[in-house]
């Protein structure tokens, strides 16, 4: 009887340790095509690009992962990048705090530590945007010239005092003390080494772009980048595409179109990964009820959620002095800096536009022709990643 009892208790033993626990699949992603590093020609300064005529995309191609109203993301945590050198921060942190960086952050650019300047460089970071998205790329690029006037001239652009002609300022103006103050800066080809920072252009219908960063773009730099992210055009928010549509646009679960529902079913696979978002790049004349509704839509999505967000339209919409910038459709006569001018009617409207000491254009929202709202974008990206990198001022 007691030989029976301890044949049965061993038999339970060995039985209990061939059993094997199954392990947790990710459902595939579609197979991804690499994304094209290299970098677009310059935009004209005088000309908007030529909007997308291609139609939405459906999302019959996702995985079957179940996504989650705003208000219930789940909870991930990052783990450490093997190129950073701090702790990356949660991509969705439920509850905490959100980053935002806005024109209120840019004065931050001057008083970030040296060791998160470190650790903003060893993130491995790739964006994804068309023109506007090029033209910040650039900017990044003129805080790492050796000096102020070995910049590049697009660097030290601005208008002349008193009018709207602009020039290219140079060391003699820089010793007279006569550049102005939106373009002064004091660049490093050490201190803003970008080399890991990469701009790449992507640009669609917002459905279509938002399908093409999920299936394409993202998957080809999971292997290679730590922080991805991507940007909506103001032509994404010219009012014909209907971005902020409560039923139809970005902020609405619908079967027809990629989302933001499908962006974060996208997201929560890869919790070693950061995310963070943009609200649009504005131009003179987009300024529109459809840019405003969605930039505040996204400032909401990021603030319920505890996401990070790069507000763009609001840095570019406020002049260094904090005063907003509207729409073009105001009475007012502006030019281009070459004797071209425009003076519409005042619809009695004021949308957020880029300001017109941010741009030469009439209509569009193209930097570069005149520096200074490119200066402060890279200034305030430079804040965005040091954040990113832990980073708390």
């Amino acid at each position: 009887m007691r030989r029976s009892l301890y044949l049965f208790i061993l038999l339970s033993l060995l039985i209990s340790a061939c059993q094997v626990t199954p392990t947790s699949t990710r459902l595939p992603l579609p197979s991804a095509t690499p994304a094209q590093e290299q970098a677009p020609q310059e935009p004209s300064p005088t000309a908007m690009p030529p909007a997308s005529t291609a139609p939405a995309a459906t999302a019959t191609s996702l995985p079957a992962t179940p996504t989650l109203p705003p208000a219930e993301l789940p909870t991930s945590t990052a783990t450490q990048s093997s190129a950073a050198t701090v702790n990356l921060p949660s991509i969705i942190n439920s509850g905490e705090d959100p980053i935002i960086v806005d024109h209120n952050s840019v004065a931050l650019f001057e008083h970030i530590p040296d060791e998160y300047l470190a650790a903003a460089r060893a993130l491995r970071m790739v964006y994804a945007d068309r023109s506007v998205g090029w033209n910040i790329n650039q900017a990044l690029d003129c805080l790492t010239a050796s000096s102020w006037p070995q910049a590049p001239a697009y660097c030290r652009r601005d208008y002349l005092p008193g009018g709207w002609e602009w020039t290219t300022f140079n060391a003699n103006s820089l010793a007279a003390g006569q550049v102005p103050e939106s373009i002064r800066f004091e660049p490093s080809p050490s201190r803003y080494n970008r080399d890991n920072w990469l701009f790449g252009e992507l640009s669609d219908h917002w459905s279509g772009y938002t399908e093409k960063f999920i299936t394409e773009f993202a998957p080809s730099y999971l292997d290679s980048k730590d922080v991805l992210s991507y940007q909506f055009t103001y032509l994404n928010v010219a009012g014909n595409e209907a971005i902020s549509d409560p039923d139809n646009g970005f902020f609405a679960d619908t079967p027809e179109r990629y989302d933001y529902a499908d962006l974060e079913a996208f997201i929560v696979q890869y919790p070693d990964k950061i995310f963070f978002h943009w609200t649009t790049s504005l131009a003179r004349s987009i300024g529109s009820q459809d840019a405003t509704d969605f930039n505040n839509q996204m400032r909401d999505y990021v603030s319920r959620n505890g996401l990070i967000l790069f507000d763009v339209a609001d840095i570019e919409s406020h002049t260094p002095a904090g005063e907003p910038c509207f729409d073009n459709r105001d009475g007012v006569e502006y030019c281009d800096g070459r004797g071209n001018c425009v003076n519409y009617p005042d619809d009695g409207q004021d949308f957020p536009a880029i300001c017109q000491d941010y741009t030469t254009e009439l209509e569009g929202g193209h930097l570069g022709s005149v520096s200074g709202g490119g200066i402060r974008l890279a200034k305030a990206f430079w804040v965005l990643m040091a954040q990113i990198a832990g980073w708390q001022p």
